[in-house]
């Protein structure tokens, strides 16, 4: 019997998502575990695997073309089965697919295990709201249609793991629960038209993620600041004695593995300041996980380090140079794109002299590494030239307290001065 595949949801953050193309065209048959299309997202191009054999019946969006989350992308079935009658029609090929401002269609009466029947390279998972309130896509489009604020139903879903599905919605509607709050209009400005011979591009769905996000964090999350400057010459000579003796392996560690792995080392120490304020409550992370800012040609992705505080130098200098080169391939994991509890945003190599980063909610601190210089200093009343490098550490003031945020700090700067404790 034919059935609808739904947009996926493949990052956390993902609203809508584009085809970048079918692997599978209409007529063709695929099996378990066949990666029947590359789909863009706010994040990274993910393949999108089909969850059980079955032939393309039907292709709704084309390549190119964007659907909204949940939104019907294809018809299929068995080999030679017909396309229902009332199946959706394909959406034009005039490029804009389900994103040119129609409205998203209603969704269709289907059991409610349907909402789970995609699944991409990673594990689907349903997003969640604050301290782990998680809802199906169609329950959170009904909320949103009904004025239902979901997080009166936190606790209450009777879906797998308490997720909240259609029936729990249904039922609080039927109820008369408490409307979602209204966000207030603030008035706003008009912008001025573009000026003689500008060019107006439209964002990339990830350049749009990271507007959004970044707007967010920087409007609801109170940032505060602490600066310091590391003298990296002992650091810098052991990076170099260890990059000669691991020449023959064309293994090599960088200046950002080194201060990975400082990082890493000085959470573990400091958990006031490795923790994360999440629905008015202290989330204390059992282990590190860094995100590792990368930029690309048109947008920026944070691959994140798992288990950081566990590896040493040579093992996180292998993982981030095979996460950073995926990276720029579009070819990360959605689970190597979710779950950081601390990111390094390195732009040394661009002759930053300081900057401040902006915090990644839920995570509460950001530590932004400028370029390292020569100068200077005094030592033992001498002056003596040394490699000094300038850090800033953003904090979330909610989550971690002055002090808290300049010891993380000072514990980071040790490690980094004294480097022999980073192969401890």
């Amino acid at each position: 019997m034919s059935e609808e595949l739904t947009m996926p949801r493949l990052s956390d953050t993902m609203e809508q998502g584009t085809i970048g193309r079918w692997l599978k065209r209409e007529g063709e048959s695929f099996h378990e575990g066949d990666v029947i299309a590359e789909i863009e997202t706010d994040k990274a191009t993910m393949d999108f695997q089909a969850y059980e054999d079955g032939t393309m019946l039907r292709i709704l969006v084309g390549d190119g073309e964007t659907a909204a989350l949940g939104a019907p992308i294809a018809i299929i079935g068995a080999e030679g089965e017909e396309v229902p009658a009332d199946a959706p029609a394909a959406a034009s090929a005039n490029g804009g697919g389900r994103d040119n401002g129609a409205a998203e269609p209603a969704p269709a009466a289907e059991p409610e295990a349907r909402e789970e029947a995609p699944v991409a390279t990673a594990t689907e998972e349903a997003p969640s709201d604050g301290g782990g309130l998680r809802a199906s896509p169609i329950a959170r489009r009904m909320a949103d249609a009904g004025g239902l604020d979901l997080r009166t139903l936190a606790g209450k879903g009777t879906g797998p793991d308490g997720r909240i599905v259609k029936a729990d919605v249904e039922r609080a509607l039927a109820g008369g629960a408490r409307p979602a709050p209204a966000a207030p209009a603030a008035p706003q400005a008009a912008p001025p038209p573009p000026g003689e011979g500008d060019e107006v591009r439209e964002l990339t769905p990830m350049l749009k993620a990271v507007a959004r996000r970044m707007a967010e964090a920087k409007a609801t999350v109170p940032h505060f600041y602490v600066s310091s400057e590391i003298d990296m010459t002992r650091a810098l000579e052991l990076r170099a004695e260890l990059n000669a003796a691991l020449a023959d392996s064309g293994e090599k560690v960088s200046v950002n593995d080194l201060i990975v792995r400082a990082c890493a080392q000085a959470l573990v120490q400091h958990p006031q300041a490795h923790r994360s304020y999440v629905d008015g409550h202290h989330v204390y992370h059992a282990h590190v996980h860094v995100g590792i800012a990368v930029a690309l040609d048109d947008g920026l992705i944070v691959p994140v380090l798992r288990d950081a505080d566990t590896k040493g130098v040579r093992q996180l200098a292998v993982e981030t140079r095979d996460l950073v080169t995926r990276a720029r391939d579009g070819k990360l994991r959605q689970s190597e794109i979710e779950g950081g509890t601390f990111t390094v945003s390195n732009m040394g190599m661009l002759d930053v002299a300081a900057f401040s980063a902006i915090i990644n909610p839920p995570e509460s601190t950001i530590l932004a590494v400028s370029s390292t210089v020569e100068r200077a200093v005094v030592r033992d009343g001498a002056v003596v030239p040394r490699k000094i490098m300038s850090v800033t550490l953003s904090c979330d003031h909610r989550a971690c307290s002055g002090a808290d945020g300049a010891r993380l700090l000072q514990t980071i700067k040790r490690h980094l001065e004294a480097p022999t404790l980073l192969l401890a």
